[in-house]
């Protein structure tokens, strides 16, 4: 009898501390993943006038190290890394390529910028190509943004091409402060490629 009443009391004790073992394991920290999308410049949406000319945007070119998903900071001159749980939330290729044909269209009158679609007729159509070598977070409180963009005429030649660096202070610690300097970067950069199209003649 005695050895059957310690054994209840084991099992009565067991049942007891199970749940606070379990609590225990799910109270373990939980790894949120944050997810980021450029904002926007704040400007209008603009309307196509009839005599403007079209400007194929075509879909960014981004460095090896810089088309991933996490967001990119580097720690010193040879180290850079990949955030795991602070993400974009969409290719971020895609969302500069939108960016930038948005910020066009209501930066400069001398061209209608469009993005690259298979229903697009392009034979004679100039493009803009914009390639990232820099794009990242950096260990001196800047997010840093660099690259070149080039600009073809509507046969394919060259037109010019034009270096761009731009290094702006983030406003405070964080993920989202990088991102929002990023995004200064960017207006930084449409504002130098619309200055210069407005010097351009008008495709004929």
């Amino acid at each position: 009898m005695k050895r059957w009443s310690r054994l209840l009391t084991d099992m009565l004790l067991a049942a007891v501390l199970m749940p606070v073992v379990l609590t225990g394991c799910s109270s373990q920290p939980e790894v949120v993943s944050r997810t980021y999308m450029l904002p926007s410049d704040g400007q209008g949406i603009s309307t196509i006038a009839t005599n403007q000319p079209l400007l194929v945007v075509r879909p960014v070119e981004m460095a090896e190290h810089l088309s991933g998903t996490g967001l990119v900071y580097q720690l010193s001159d040879t180290e850079v890394v990949q955030a795991q749980q602070n993400l974009w939330a969409e290719s971020i290729g895609k969302q500069l390529t939108r960016r930038i044909n948005l910020d066009l269209r209501s930066k400069q009158s001398r061209y209608w910028p469009t993005e690259l679609t298979p229903a697009l007729e392009t034979s004679g159509v100039p493009r803009l190509q914009v390639k990232f070598s820099q794009f990242n977070g950096h260990y001196s409180g800047s997010a840093k943004v660099s690259g070149e963009w080039l600009l073809l005429d509507g046969s394919g030649a060259l037109q010019g091409v034009y270096p761009f660096v731009f290094e702006v202070p983030l406003a405070q610690e964080g993920y989202d402060a990088q991102v929002k300097a990023l995004s200064e970067g960017v207006n930084r950069l449409t504002s130098q490629i619309a200055q210069q199209l407005t010097r351009l003649p008008t495709e004929s």
